[in-house]
């Protein structure tokens, strides 16, 4: 096109061109569509922007345990969860803590961390036996408090020689923080319980979910039948990217390794595990309460493994849950956590938009496809 008629075309649609805009345009084969239509064009306006990348990144995912475990084996699986809780305690924590054969009996404030080997109520208050790598000391309270066997925490108490006495518990916790956003949407559901929910109604999950604009789907646990699963990701879900982790339902070990699939949609995970999609973090897990992020640790282990996995050492942006067949969305500091109960009662599939961080219930027993 010659220049005259290259200017008067954008004119008449009340455009202006620069002269690098102009001199862009004349090599071009045909006339191009701004991708933003605005009073002066330059070259960039004429030039698609690449669509924000996708990357998904898996943190956690738990594949392999001892089949035998030796007396060392369980040493160095509770050692493992003591440095690593430690460490996220240090780091948290400016404090000059001290190590527990190193206390004396002058009656000075302290600050120690240790994992809790025995708890006993009493009459007034509890006594806690604390344990580092170097003593054990009991330590007693005032009151009583929601410690348990394997805590690791650290305490601020007053020494007293071959005792101390407690006047804080701190736990590891999460950081109040910014919520941290990404890009795209992520569906979550679990408890689908296939060998027992009605077809109709599973079908009728897939089929919306097929029509959606959202490129990832996590399911919770409690699948129940592998083969069903695999049938319908197959049929409704091509091209996306489908995390599914065991539940309960699914076998009785925890921490509990991925389960076979044969759809290349579906990428099996361990109970627990965690996944980073443009950004986000998101941490999987069947069963879930605000004291696993308070203690950053998730649960207790049926099996020993080469170190203790269930130590939260990365903080999680979204939390995704079931077990409990109850729909809910709540915030804990930063974190997003979601349960979309299941068919078996109330169905409620959760979407979050990654770049803004909000949530909401599907209600398909509303929804027209």
């Amino acid at each position: 096109m010659e220049k005259e008629n290259i200017v008067k075309s954008y004119l008449d649609k009340g455009m202006l061109l620069t002269p690098e805009a102009l001199s862009f345009l004349e090599n071009q084969k045909e006339e191009l569509k701004p991708v933003q239509e605005k009073l002066v064009l330059t070259p960039q306006d004429f030039v698609q922007r690449d669509a924000k990348t996708e990357k998904v990144r898996v943190i956690k995912n738990i594949t392999e345990k001892l089949k035998e475990a030796s007396t060392d084996d369980f040493v160095r699986f509770y050692m493992s969860r003591y440095e690593k809780t430690k460490n996220i305690l240090m780091k948290r924590l400016q404090k000059n803590f001290i190590s527990l054969n190193k206390l004396d009996s002058f009656r000075n404030e302290v600050y120690v961390i240790g994992i809790v080997k025995d708890v006993k109520e009493k009459e007034k208050g509890v006594a806690v036996d604390l344990e580092d790598q170097t003593a054990t000391i009991p330590i007693l309270f005032e009151e009583k408090n929601d410690l348990e066997l394997d805590d690791v925490v650290a305490v601020r108490a007053v020494s007293g020689g071959k005792i101390l006495f407690g006047k804080e518990i701190i736990y590891p916790d999460i950081p109040l923080r910014t919520p941290v956003k990404g890009h795209g949407k992520v569906c979550f559901i679990s408890d689908l319980h296939l060998d027992e929910s009605p077809s109709a109604d599973i079908e009728k999950f897939f089929t919306w979910f097929e029509n959606q604009d959202i490129k990832y789907l996590f399911i919770a646990g409690d699948t129940a039948d592998v083969k069903s699963l695999d049938d319908m990701v197959a049929k409704h879900c091509y091209g996306r990217k489908v995390f599914v982790i065991p539940g309960n339902v699914d076998g009785d070990e925890y921490p509990q390794l991925p389960m076979n699939f044969d759809s290349r949609e579906i990428i099996p995970l361990s109970n627990p595990s965690m996944v980073e999609v443009n950004g986000v973090k998101i941490l999987v897990i069947h069963e879930m309460d605000i004291s696993m992020l308070k203690k950053r640790h998730l649960g207790k282990t049926r099996a020993v493994m080469a170190e203790d996995h269930l130590v939260l050492e990365e903080v999680p942006d979204i939390v995704h849950f079931g077990h409990t067949h109850e729909p809910q969305i709540m915030n804990y500091k930063s974190v997003t956590l979601v349960n979309s109960g299941s068919p078996l009662a109330k169905f409620r599939p959760v979407v979050i938009d990654l770049e803004t961080r909000e949530a909401a219930q599907v209600d398909l027993m509303r929804s027209k496809i």
